[in-house]
């Protein structure tokens, strides 16, 4: 009995040979997640924590498991003692803190939860608007429309997780008694890839990791790989060229042409804090979007009193004979094919300031919606007198009726003249005046026209218009202003057969006018 009983011990403790370890070459699946409970009620699972402050794949009381596929080796023997070199995977690999936390720590973790998944909810929202401010104004023939509705795919399946999320951690606030179980299983995967589950220190089952040498790849050669993940081509030296996606760590996102691991060419990022970036780069700089003019597109002009007077002589408008014939030379613009667009719709210059009327407005008016334009006036801003007091002479002297474009506030002082006025906060105050006395008798927003530099200086002193109301924007670069716009006013020295001189050019923001 004796030697029986020495035999059994040798066969337990004795460690397995190396022909063994050869032998019993596998493949194991390590399965875990973290359970939310109050009492026996299961609240919510996750899977993994980063750091103290996310969360992540937050799911119901079926979310499934994150799952680890590692090498190992399986030795039929007892578990009692550790053999020298490498761990025993079975023993739980991936405890968290979370699982032992007291109540008060455990409701602290979850406030963070809330307040940072209600964080993540608002950028969404705004990416939304982007998003669908983006698709409404561009049309599905223009480079990069994809790739805008690929995110905007994703972007649905990311909020309806984030707000599932924020409810189940609200959930879980109001609970009591809520602790946090860590759930893990294990695999063997046989070489017809079948996994038999095995119990956490079953009795004849013991995996032992084997040793892992992950070798070195050229994607650890690009700083870009530190800041998240790149998928697509590289040069010789591992950096990111040619057409590629990367996700940050941060949330940035861009899909698009690179240059030695810089954005150049044509791309699309969405970048945490900032509007919606589509168009050209150069050296990981955004220049902005190009836009192609071609027949499609919809054409407007705008015209005042220099359209009829020039010095002593005095001209008329052929209302018959009005097509857009040049973009006009102070910028660089991609045009398809000949320059012959129809006019599709015409403001008017009606007033400025308290005093002046345009003596030409109501017989271009008149003309403008008899020949099916859309029709639109404008008033010209002074800062010498109230918003209030040039309300009145603009609606004195403007029309709208039917049918006709929203009225528009030409905006365009120096900063002399606002700082001459007391400032731009007074400048704005009286913009406001003039917005709603407008807009109170027509019952319509009025559209703000102002320049790039304006948008620059000072439009960030007045977020509520900004937020509120359209924008027309005077702005005579290669590049798409960038801001919410309805009109783009992009040169001054146009041509237009049936009028004669120069004349402003404007594209509308998109492809459905209404």
């Amino acid at each position: 009995m004796a030697l029986i009983a020495c035999a059994w011990i040798l066969w337990v403790f004795y460690p397995p040979t190396p022909k063994e370890l050869e032998s019993s070459d596998t493949r194991i699946v390590a399965q875990s997640r973290y359970v939310v409970m109050t009492g026996d009620k299961v609240l919510f699972t996750f899977c993994n924590m980063r750091g103290d402050t996310l969360l992540a794949d937050i799911m119901p009381q079926s979310g499934g498991y994150a799952t680890d596929t590692l090498n190992a080796q399986w030795v039929k023997r007892w578990m009692l003692l550790p053999y020298g070199n490498g761990s025993f995977v079975v023993e739980p690999y991936d405890t968290l803190a979370v699982v032992n936390a007291s109540q008060g720590d455990l409701h602290s973790l979850l406030s963070r939860q809330a307040l940072h998944l209600n964080n993540i909810k608002k950028v969404l929202k705004t990416q939304r608007k982007d998003i669908d401010y983006y698709l409404k104004t561009h049309s599905v023939t223009e480079y990069g429309f994809e790739m805008v509705q690929r995110y905007s795919r994703a972007l649905t399946s990311v909020t309806d997780s984030v707000n599932r999320a924020y409810s189940l951690v609200r959930q879980a606030l109001t609970a009591k008694d809520v602790r946090v179980k860590l759930e893990q299983h294990y695999a063997i995967i046989d070489s017809s890839e079948i996994k038999t589950f095995i119990r956490v220190g079953c009795k004849d089952a013991m995996l032992r990791l084997k040793e892992r040498h992950m070798p070195q790849t050229h994607l650890t050669r690009s700083g870009i790989d530190s800041l998240g993940v790149y998928e697509g081509s590289r040069d010789s030296l591992a950096f990111p060229d040619g057409f590629g996606r990367f996700l940050g760590l941060n949330g940035d996102f861009y899909e698009g042409e690179w240059q030695h691991g810089k954005r150049t060419g044509v791309g699309f990022a969405m970048v945490p804090g900032k509007r919606l970036q589509l168009g050209e780069w150069k050296e990981g700089k955004f220049l902005g979007e190009r836009i192609t003019y071609y027949p499609e597109r919809i054409y407007g002009i705008d015209i005042s009193r220099y359209q009829h007077e020039q010095g002593k002589k005095r001209f008329t408008i052929d209302w018959s004979k009005l097509r857009i014939t040049s973009l006009g030379t102070y910028s660089k613009k991609k045009i398809e094919g000949k320059v012959d667009y129809p006019v599709s719709f015409i403001y008017i210059k009606a007033t400025e300031g308290v005093t002046i009327q345009n003596k030409y407005f109501n017989a271009d008016y008149v003309a403008s919606r008899r020949h099916g334009y859309r029709t639109g006036a404008y008033h010209f801003f002074s800062l010498k007198t109230t918003g209030t007091e040039q309300a009145q002479n603009f609606l004195a002297n403007a029309k709208y009726n039917n049918g006709d474009l929203p009225p528009v506030l030409d905006i365009e002082p120096t900063d002399r003249q606002i700082r001459e006025a007391g400032g731009i906060d007074r400048v704005f105050k009286n913009v406001r005046a003039w917005i709603a006395a407008v807009e109170r008798r027509w019952k319509v927003k009025p559209i703000l026209y102002i320049s790039q530099g304006f948008v620059n200086k000072h439009l960030s002193a007045a977020p509520d218009l900004k937020r509120n109301y359209d924008v027309w924007i005077a702005r005579y670069g290669e590049y798409k202003p960038d801001v919410n716009l309805v009109y783009w006013q992009l040169c001054q020295d146009g041509k237009v057969s049936g009028i004669h001189g120069q004349v402003d050019i404007n594209v509308y923001n998109g492809f459905d006018f209404q």
